[in-house]
This record gives C-alpha cells, sequence and structure tokens, in this order.
C-alpha cells in the first residue's frame, strides 16, 4: 500500500479545477467571440463606414472600403446564417459596389496596403467558406462576390509588386 502526502491532495484538486477552468475559458472563449462578431455588423454600421469612406481622403478610403467589405461579409454570413436569403442578395449587390470603390482606390493609391491585403484575404476565406455552405439559389451570387474580391485582391497585389 502507497501512502500519500497530505499536502499531495489539496494540490491535485486545484491543480484540477485550474486545467477544468482553463479548458472551459479556451473552449468557451471562440465560440462567444465568434458569436458576437456578426452580431454586432448590422445595416447602420455598414452605412456610417459608407459616409466614412465617401468623405474620406484618397489615402485613406482603400482601407476604409476594405473594413466596409469585411464588415458588409460578416452581414451576407449573419443574415445567410438566419436564413434571410433576400436581405443577403441586397447586401450582396452592396458588397459588389464596394469592390469596385475598392479596386478603383487601388488603382489610384498603391501605398501601405499591407493591412488591407490581410484583411481582404480573411474577408476572401469568410466568402468562399459561405460559397460552399450556400444554398442553390445563393451559391452563384456568393460566388460572383468571391470573384469581385479576387480581382480586387489582383490588383492590390500587382500593385505592390509594381512598386
Amino acid at each position: 500500500m502507497q501512502v500519500v502526502p497530505s499536502n499531495f491532495l489539496p494540490r491535485l484538486r486545484l491543480g484540477t479545477i485550474t486545467l477544468g477552468a482553463l479548458i472551459f475559458l479556451l473552449g468557451a472563449s471562440p465560440a462567444a467571440r465568434a458569436a458576437e462578431g456578426p452580431a454586432l455588423v448590422d445595416p447602420a454600421l455598414i452605412a456610417s463606414l459608407q459616409l466614412r469612406a465617401k468623405q474620406a481622403a484618397p489615402r485613406e478610403q482603400v482601407q476604409i472600403y476594405a473594413d466596409l467589405a469585411d464588415k458588409i461579409s460578416l452581414l451576407i454570413d449573419k443574415q445567410l446564417a438566419d436564413g434571410d436569403e433576400e436581405k443577403a442578395q441586397g447586401t450582396l449587390r452592396l458588397f459588389e459596389s464596394c469592390a469596385a470603390e475598392l479596386e478603383s482606390g487601388l488603382q489610384r493609391d498603391s501605398k501601405n496596403l499591407k493591412r488591407t491585403e490581410m484583411l481582404l484575404h480573411t474577408t476572401h476565406r469568410r466568402l468562399a467558406d459561405m460559397v460552399r455552405s450556400a444554398s442553390g439559389d445563393m451559391k452563384p451570387l456568393v460566388q460572383s462576390a468571391v470573384n469581385s474580391l479576387d480581382r480586387v485582391q489582383n490588383v492590390l497585389l500587382s500593385s505592390v509588386f509594381e512598386h
């Protein structure tokens, strides 16, 4: 029979509680943040970003339009998850016009684009995931948004490597 030191059990219990709490926090945290992200994006935020982008100096517009595209993609994702395909179609059209503005902004200004490129990469991955999970009617519309973003990314990369 093995004798366990008396001070061993409290440490074991404390370690188990700490480990359990850590596992819970790490497991719940990404899910909670993912659930909060799209909920924070609403049409009012999109409208304020659109206004800010139109009023911004040309050097700031590219980054603001990239932020806007990212927020619009979050809203599209939320609308599709909620089953509101009609609203998602309108939001996809808004995304296409934002991508066109972003593309023309990139042709005018090609400075400080690393953050923009990273944000567009994240947005592209989100939209590509939406294409895979979208219903049959929505799939071509979401794919069109992905194609628009592909064009923007090509312009961005060519302007980065050009200079």
